[in-house]
């Protein structure tokens, strides 16, 4: 299927020019500002409202309120996540995978631990002057459900999982066992790329299997303190037991490497709006 978003080419510049009110004192890099422009060409902006989080089959229910926010369409990539490793002197991800097909740099970054997928959402935020962050889980759950349009289980383009045309068929000779680039099958009816599938991804929230019984009506952030933080969104060897898009994981260690990662903006106004066709330009 032909990718719905041009798969970048990490060697090309797009135009672009400077972020008004960054808060970091030196200019992005090349590399940097690549990263910054396919982040903000890629927004979703999600009206907030109010929608049932949960369902009754899979798990508690809770009515939440959300104030509206952007989040990423596509989980990052390899080489959107090698930009910040190299800015940040981390050690870089699978390294020992480089020149493999898990590690193509338009695949899904994978195996990420908590730590390094907020950090990147910071560093993101710092290089824009943007409040980034991971998703809350409530964030994730109600861009996944179309804003809670949509009941069923799975965050496809009709709610099934159909191998083949809108979810990976491992069960077909010459599909990948690794992630794919993000994309690679239909989104859901708001535009979200792999919410069900592809790699399982970190959220802010800690876990805390009783938290919907407790958890505030707006704006949820999750218990204050936990062992394990959530990830959602099912992975890449997931059954369709284990990617309904409902499915609570009993919680990974932020130091666990087992997630992916998507960002989002907790501004209420729509920030594509607001990037200018002849480079980005934030109000």
């Amino acid at each position: 299927m032909k990718h719905p978003f041009p798969l970048l080419n990490p060697f090309i510049v797009l135009p672009l020019s400077l972020l008004a009110g960054c808060s970091n004192s030196s200019a992005p890099s090349e590399a940097e500002q690549r990263v910054i422009d396919h982040t903000l060409n890629s927004l979703v902006f999600v009206e907030g409202g109010t929608f049932i989080m949960g369902h009754p089959q899979v798990t508690d229910t809770v009515e939440v309120t959300l104030d509206s926010y952007s989040i990423q369409a596509y989980e990052v990539s390899y080489w959107e996540f090698d930009t910040f490793t190299r800015a940040t002197g981390r050690p870089f991800l699978n390294e020992e995978a480089m020149g493999e097909a898990l590690r193509e740099p338009n695949n899904a970054a994978w195996r990420v631990t908590w730590n390094d997928a907020q950090g990147y959402c910071q560093w993101l935020g710092k290089r824009t002057g943007l409040p980034i962050q991971l998703p809350t889980e409530a964030q994730w759950e109600y861009a996944a459900t179309s804003r809670g349009s949509s009941r069923a289980f799975y965050a496809t383009d009709d709610g099934t999982m159909d191998r083949g045309r809108n979810y990976r068929d491992t069960r077909r000779n010459g599909t990948p066992w690794h992630p794919e680039p993000s994309g690679t099958y239909p989104s859901n009816l708001l535009g979200m790329y792999d919410m069900t599938g592809n790699v399982t991804e970190w959220v802010l929230d800690w876990h805390d299997k009783n938290y919907y019984e407790k958890s505030p009506g707006v704006n949820p952030q999750g218990p204050e303190t936990g062992t394990t933080k959530v990830h959602r969104g099912g992975g890449v060897v997931g059954t369709q037991r284990y990617n309904v898009l409902y499915r609570r994981s009993p919680g990974l260690k932020p130091d666990d490497n087992q997630g992916g990662v998507r960002c989002a903006v907790n501004r209420t106004d729509d920030i594509g709006a607001s990037v200018s066709t002849q480079g980005h330009k934030i109000n």
